[in-house]
């Protein structure tokens, strides 16, 4: 029995990305030398998968929300990071900002007290004193350290733009006017521009209407964080957090005229959440090159992932934060790894909604569930190496979800098989009518990370049963050799 890698942060695999040891994350700027993460362009996977550092790439990951920016210089960035890389996981989503106040902090219960936010903005919304002409440039260095840290150690870092979450925090949100010189008296104006189809003057004229103000100081954020983070070669930028409380048409405008604005500026990957945009496809946008989805419910979404990878043009698909969010407790830990194993057997990152990650601030409640948080990343790390680091080829296959009993199975048929058994027991494979020769197979534990019972095996027929040597969940990896 062979464990796929060593969870500790002070061990490397030759020959792979470093895990992040404690030496090798020591700078403060994005390095800018490196091709920045893009579309895989060759191949069997071309437009299924991306690509960094000249490899394919399988985004398995953690969402802290907006925890990052909520707690501030509280959170310790640098030991978050080093969590995930040292055990492989290669995504870090945030969002960028959210409405916040000292009352809507103490009674949030990851934090459970008035935590020093950081904000795009000077200013504050206890004072009303937000100052949406002043952009703070203490929160765009702090951004720049932990991207930069996270580009050492070999994570992607993912960044929703919109919309501060105006559905539940617009009494603290920088753009209401009550909390200093924001243009908006109602939650549902944020995505009310003056044009949509044209950029406003960078010069700001105090006459404008509240429209013109809102689309003005939102592009000037959104232009100061590209040109911040220009250099760094991990950064993919998510347009849009859901909004279906929004007018339909006016959120699909609004996210289609900043996918334009940040094409216009920079070759980062961009994705477009369509959850709740129907008039739009998202794989005929030249301006989208991956799309991402919120559905409700963390397993059973293998199909809908499938489906999707089938689209065409093809486009990478990402399930950016599974809903209802993990908080340690709820949904099980059972349940966050079929979520993940399902999801990246359809050919589509994953992204666990980690709010145990809080819990990188000392003082927020949440920290007290700082075992249940490690538990968390080993789950998805564990699968995050199972598929960039264990020598499966995933790039060059497709869900195939009718070769295995189960019903969840990426292939090349006839080359290479990953099954995953969610319940255990015994797995069918469905191998071509004209198999022969030999196999060889291995069956890896989604719960401890460790390969078990590698071996050759000689195939005759096109029905196969395999039984794992070990009882839970199991995934069967098989790869043929034709005589």
């Amino acid at each position: 029995m062979r464990r796929l890698l060593p969870t500790s942060p002070t061990v490397l695999l030759a020959g792979l990305v470093p895990f992040c040891a404690a030496s090798c994350c020591a700078v403060s700027i994005c390095r800018g030398s490196e091709e920045k993460v893009r579309v895989l362009s060759h191949g069997p996977g071309a437009g299924h998968y991306l690509e960094w550092r000249g490899k394919p790439l399988l985004l398995c990951g953690d969402s802290i929300t907006q925890g990052w920016m909520e707690c501030g210089a509280n959170l310790d960035q640098d030991h978050y990071v080093d969590a995930l890389a040292s055990r492989g996981i290669n995504l870090l989503m945030l969002w960028a900002y959210k409405g916040t106040s000292a009352e809507m902090q103490r009674s949030d219960r990851r934090i459970g007290y008035d935590a020093p936010e950081i904000i795009p903005w000077s200013g504050s919304a206890d004072s009303s004193s937000l100052d949406l002409r002043q952009l703070n440039d203490a929160y765009f260095e702090r951004l720049k350290k932990l991207v930069s840290r996270a580009e050492q150690c070999g994570i992607v870092v993912l960044i929703t733009i919109h919309d501060g979450w105006t559905k539940t925090a617009f009494s603290g949100h920088p753009f209401n006017q009550a909390c200093g010189n924001g243009p908006l008296s109602d939650r549902r104006q944020y995505v009310e521009l003056a044009d949509y189809d044209h950029e406003m003057s960078e010069q700001f004229d105090p006459a404008w209407s509240r429209a013109q103000k809102n689309q003005h100081y939102q592009e000037r954020f959104c232009a100061r964080l590209i040109a911040e983070l220009r250099s760094c070669s991990n950064v993919i930028y998510e347009m849009f957090n859901e909004g279906e409380w929004y007018p339909r048409e006016q959120r699909r405008k609004h996210e289609q005229h900043f996918l334009a604005f940040f094409r216009a500026r920079c070759s980062n990957v961009l994705l477009s959440n369509t959850d709740h945009i129907t008039n739009d496809d998202p794989n005929a946008d030249g301006k989208v090159d991956v799309v991402s989805w919120h559905p409700q419910g963390w397993v059973g979404q293998f199909n809908r992932f499938a489906d999707a990878f089938r689209q065409r043009p093809p486009k990478p698909c990402l399930y950016s934060e599974p809903v209802p969010e993990f908080d340690g407790q709820s949904p099980s830990l059972d349940i966050v790894r079929r979520s993940a194993w399902e999801t990246l057997l359809a050919g589509a990152g994953w992204v666990n909604q980690n709010d145990t990650s809080f819990g990188w601030d000392s003082q927020a409640k949440y920290s007290e569930r700082a075992a249940l948080r490690e538990a968390a990343y080993d789950v998805a790390g564990h699968a995050a190496r199972f598929f960039n680091n264990s020598g499966v080829a995933f790039w060059e296959m497709e869900p195939h979800g009718e070769l295995a009993g189960s019903g969840i199975c990426l292939a090349r048929p006839g080359v290479e098989y990953v099954a995953y058994a969610p319940e255990g027991g015994s797995l069918a494979l469905r191998l071509p009518p004209d198999v022969g020769g030999s196999a060889r197979i291995r069956w890896f534990n989604p719960r401890t990370g460790e390969f078990t019972q590698q071996k050759s095996i000689q195939l005759n027929g096109s029905g196969s049963s395999f039984v794992p040597p070990f009882t839970g969940d199991a995934v069967l990896h098989v790869t043929l050799r034709r005589p």
